[in-house]
């Protein structure tokens, strides 16, 4: 794994602890979260149908932060 890979996996994982202890933080993390990956999606990162987003496969359905494909209320 490259220098790059770790530091992102390590700054994402912290990121999903806080999001596992906090609400709040949460909350503050999906807003962000949203605009980033509809900006990385409008630019096709995750393929021209949306297939790859880590929110759900666009070809599937319009997902969001708070409408992931796969998670259930």
């Amino acid at each position: 794994m490259s220098s790059v890979q770790k530091c992102v996996a390590t700054v994402l994982r912290r990121m999903a602890d806080a999001v596992e202890n906090d609400p709040e933080d949460a909350e503050v993390y999906a807003y962000e979260l949203e605009e980033l990956l509809d900006n990385m999606h409008g630019h096709d990162f995750f393929g021209t149908e949306g297939q790859c987003d880590p929110r759900g496969d666009f070809r599937n359905g319009e997902w969001s932060m708070w409408n992931v494909e796969g998670v259930e209320d």
